[in-house]
């Protein structure tokens, strides 16, 4: 007979298998984090999974906004602390650094990131795309900076700053100098920057 979980139980199983998933999907990637690890870790057993979740992908897609929502936080404590352009310039480079620490989480172009893409409803996907710009939209709203370009070029750029977390370690220069280097170069040409202000 199986396990009758209160709703107080299943909101505590869904955490623990969140952040089970979050820290295997890290270091492991999509493609080898599997339910039985995820439910020997927590201590449940497969078919108890399935009463929480319908799919693998459900879990992951979960975890990817838990993610998400855990980047934004951080973005604003960073800006919090560190106000205009110099602000924005911090939480970029935490942001690339996170990104490069952890590229089976973050590094959208892999395989592996595809493999879970391509198991998601177009609805799913269409969600993570919206999300990811909305989150762009956030943070630059937070950060009180003003624009010289339109949105989708400023957004265009610092996704593109930000894939060079996911090169390989052979890039021929340390990358963090060069997205450095990159973003530093072209911050005055995104950003409207009042006088006296670097």
């Amino acid at each position: 007979m199986a396990k009758i979980f209160s709703e107080h139980d299943i909101v505590n199983l869904k955490n623990e298998l969140k952040k089970a998933c979050e820290n295997s999907w890290r270091t492991k990637g999509y493609k080898m984090t599997n339910i039985a690890s995820l439910t020997k870790e927590i201590g449940i057993s497969t078919g108890s999974f399935y009463r929480l979740y319908e799919t693998k992908e459900e879990l992951f897609f979960e975890v990817f906004y838990m993610i998400q929502n855990q980047l934004k936080e951080n973005w604003n404590r960073v800006i919090e602390l560190n106000a205009g352009i110099n602000g924005f310039k911090i939480a970029l480079k935490w942001l690339f650094k996170e990104y490069s620490k952890y590229p089976n989480l973050y590094d959208f172009n892999n395989p592996d990131y595809l493999l879970f893409l391509n198991k998601l409803p177009k609805e799913n996907i269409e969600l993570l795309k919206v999300h990811n710009e909305v989150f762009f939209k956030d943070t630059l709203k937070n950060s009180s900076l003003k624009l010289k370009i339109s949105e989708e070029k400023a957004y265009g750029i610092f996704s593109t700053l930000l894939l060079t977390s996911t090169m390989e370690k052979d890039f021929g220069h340390n990358k963090y100098e060069v997205f450095e280097f990159l973003l530093d170069s072209s911050v005055n040409q995104i950003f409207d920057i009042n006088e006296g202000e670097d």
